[in-house]
């Protein structure tokens, strides 16, 4: 089925900015590999904020990837996990933006992003985190496990973790966490700084995290 990127919710979702990713990103002759690109419009903000020299993209879906070349030296439109890309210690910065819940086998992915970036070179990678309170009160009170169209539970997501899974996935496959933040939105920062942050792995709907090439 071919996706329509021009209008609708492709068209935003193909289309926007992680900005959260970019102060982890600093300025210089950076060399970056992007996982799951969409339309470009990250490797756009890293070119004008001079953070990029190099950007490299992957993405599946055929119109969006068009989009892309805009911006990025190169684009692999195909499957990220079906692809053998030819970079030995190439990149200084890989970024996954909500890619490895989308995987068969996140840890072979990691494995060979890990081969792919220079010595202390750097991940971004961010995730959903499952443990979030609402996933878990229509799971224990209601008996619910419902697969929607976007969100924690999108239909296309087929891995799932927690904060602590999620670091230790990234460990096993010979990372080094140097950030992270639990993302959480709304008036549940509130409670979370009225709770001093206790409760931080059941208020955040995702994970963020920078992990250095051990």
């Amino acid at each position: 089925m071919e996706h329509d990127f021009s209008e609708g919710s492709n068209s935003i979702y193909y289309n926007k900015v992680k900005v959260e990713f970019l102060p982890l990103i600093p300025e210089g002759p950076n060399v970056i590999l992007d996982l799951g690109c969409g339309a470009g419009q990250l490797g756009r903000v890293l070119r004008e904020t001079n953070k990029a020299c190099e950007l490299v993209g992957v993405e599946i879906y055929p119109m969006a990837a068009e989009k892309a070349e805009k911006y990025y030296n190169k684009i692999y439109q195909n499957d990220i996990e079906s692809l053998s890309l030819p970079y030995v210690e190439y990149f200084d910065y890989v970024i996954c933006g909500d890619i490895l819940e989308h995987l068969i086998d996140p840890w072979v992915m990691l494995t060979k992003i890990n081969k792919m970036l220079k010595s202390g070179g750097m991940l971004i990678c961010s995730i959903p985190n499952i443990r979030y309170w609402k996933i878990i009160a229509a799971l224990v009170w209601n008996g619910t496990w419902k697969y929607t169209d976007a969100g924690i539970l999108d239909s296309t997501h087929l891995r799932f973790f927690t904060k602590s899974s999620f670091i230790g996935m990234l460990h096993k496959s010979n990372y080094s966490v140097t950030f992270l933040r639990m993302s959480i939105h709304g008036k549940k920062k509130f409670a979370n700084m009225a709770t001093f942050g206790m409760f931080s792995e059941f208020l955040a709907t995702q994970i963020m995290i920078s992990a250095r090439k051990n």
